[in-house]
């Protein structure tokens, strides 16, 4: 599966950072939740007999259905690890993403429009804790709205694009039936990829349950389907600023 989307949305994390500085010169071992399949109970939904194409349709499928879930867990790549936690409903999302050492960031994207929160250790990872201590100030408590057509922000809110995250790099393959937890899965095999496989659930509704490299290990679980996410609204007049008035 695409771990490069959280590795494409950390630098644009940096990049849209760093455009932001300018203006004002910017781990789960979770295995499951009171709404993941309940594999114990359910019965065979038929997945497993098709192919790995097929299978990965209907997990997506199933989120459509759906409408709204979390995503949340935490992915190493060359010595660095990135951890978010999004909560999904259609189009719309609110959630943060982190590189540790307090470098963290909230993320809210609804109706359309776009709004980041970093925090002072995000600002100080990149630009040093003076300019940190500025940008902290300029900002307060607000959020940040973000243009859509800024090129940046389009890699920065990626990784809460859920059919970015589970679009394979290399040619999809079926793999070993698991379980992660207690949910029957069918294993998902990236060639491009081999330590971010994908698990879907064989019993009850085909969702996708985990990305990572084994069943049991850390990786990114989905959970919480079909919930209410009352954080994913859009901030009150007085609670964001533009981006383009960081600079005035």
């Amino acid at each position: 599966m695409k771990k490069t989307t959280l590795q494409a949305g950390a630098a644009a994390l940096a990049a849209a950072a760093m455009l932001l500085a300018g203006c004002g010169s910017s781990d789960s071992g979770d295995t499951g939740s009171k709404n993941a399949p309940a594999a114990a109970q359910a019965a065979d939904n038929g997945v497993a007999a098709l192919t790995a194409d097929e299978i990965l349709a209907k997990a997506k499928e199933a989120l459509k259905k759906a409408g709204s879930f979390q995503v949340k867990g935490s992915q190493t790549t060359d010595g660095s690890t990135i951890s978010i936690d999004f909560r999904i409903s259609g189009d719309d999302f609110a959630g943060s993403m982190s590189m540790g050492e307090g470098a963290d960031v909230e993320l809210l994207s609804v109706g359309g429009k776009q709004y980041m929160k970093p925090a002072e250790g995000f600002w100080a990872m990149l630009a040093g804790p003076e300019q940190a201590k500025k940008m902290a100030a300029a900002t307060g408590d607000k959020w940040i709205l973000v243009p859509a057509k800024d090129e940046t922000a389009t890699g920065l809110f990626a990784a809460g694009n859920v059919d970015e995250l589970m679009k394979p790099t290399g040619k999809l393959a079926k793999g070993d039936a698991a379980k992660v937890g207690d949910t029957a899965v069918i294993t998902l095999t990236d060639a491009g990829d081999a330590t971010a496989k994908l698990f879907v659930a064989t019993t009850g509704d085909a969702y996708p349950v985990k990305i990572g490299a084994d069943a049991a290990g850390d990786g990114i679980l989905f959970s919480e389907f079909g919930a209410t996410f009352a954080d994913i609204k859009a901030p009150a007049a007085g609670e964001f600023i533009e981006k383009s008035s960081l600079g005035k």
